[in-house]
């Protein structure tokens, strides 16, 4: 174990504080930051290579951690011990559990999925919040669904608030960044039948047919699917709603279309 660090203006405590707060440090480091032991977890458990693990010990003790500590020093990753204040200083957590990772970053590419070969995945077209990227990955791990194709998406896929909201899932999900022009095409080569999520869809999502290969599209949180999506769409479907309510938070809306496409593949 490497010396125990007690100062706030070590360069490692600098640098965790720069992978947190900097898409840009994270693309040159090629580093990104987990935090919170279940997700760190998660992450490594995924086959995702971890550079180095921080603790802080009181925080551990608290959360009644010793014992992964103690088991964690057989891993090929440097632990490092950071005292009290240089811990909260690196973490982006108000409560946190004593555990910080510093974590390789993987490339996000179109060839990966292509490689995989899908039979299903999820399209988002310009997402625009970090929290719902991350839930939405949580989502699709819950509904057996490994492939995740960002259109034309200005959200880091290693911004803290991803990480956290996945629940460190997002190391196990196959996630590629494309144009809308590369990911259509994608799909159409591989003779995907396109879903579109529309709140104007005349068709509900109760009865839209399964196909052998089935992509699920949708659009920003603010303005949801454009006129691209809309017109290379197979299908449109919609949520039917009840109440005061004309729009469900993105990823209840992915929850709901993957609930109903797994209910119709079990028939």
């Amino acid at each position: 174990m490497i010396e125990p660090i007690f100062s706030m203006s070590n360069f490692k405590v600098k640098e965790l504080v720069k992978l947190r707060e900097s898409s840009k440090r994270r693309r040159e480091r090629q580093h990104f930051v987990v935090e919170g032991y279940y997700d760190i977890k998660s992450v490594f458990n995924s086959g995702r290579k971890l550079e180095e693990l921080y603790f802080c010990s009181e925080f551990v003790e608290k959360a009644g951690l010793v014992d992964e500590l103690e088991a964690l020093g057989k891993f090929d990753f440097d632990l490092i011990e950071l005292s009290k204040d240089p811990f909260i200083k690196a973490s982006y957590r108000k409560s946190s559990d004593g555990f910080l990772a510093k974590v390789n970053s993987w490339t996000l590419s179109m060839e990966n999925i292509i490689k995989s070969n899908p039979q299903t995945c999820i399209v988002l077209d310009e997402v625009e919040k970090p929290g719902n990227l991350g839930a939405i990955v949580r989502t699709a791990e819950a509904f057996g669904v490994n492939t995740l194709i960002l259109s034309d998406s200005s959200v880091d896929f290693f911004n803290p608030n991803v990480v956290r909201s996945s629940r460190g899932l997002m190391g196990g999900i196959n996630v590629a960044l494309g144009t809308k022009n590369e990911v259509s095409a994608f799909l159409k080569e591989n003779k995907f039948s396109i879903i579109g999520a529309s709140g104007s869809a005349q068709k509900s999502y109760w009865d839209f047919e399964c196909k052998p290969k089935t992509a699920f599209l949708f659009g920003s949180e603010k303005d949801g699917l454009g006129h691209y999506w809309l017109d290379l769409a197979d299908d449109l479907i919609g949520i039917p709603m009840k109440g005061n309510v004309d729009s469900l938070n993105l990823h209840v809306s992915v929850a709901c279309m993957l609930a109903e496409y797994n209910r119709k593949e079990s028939i």
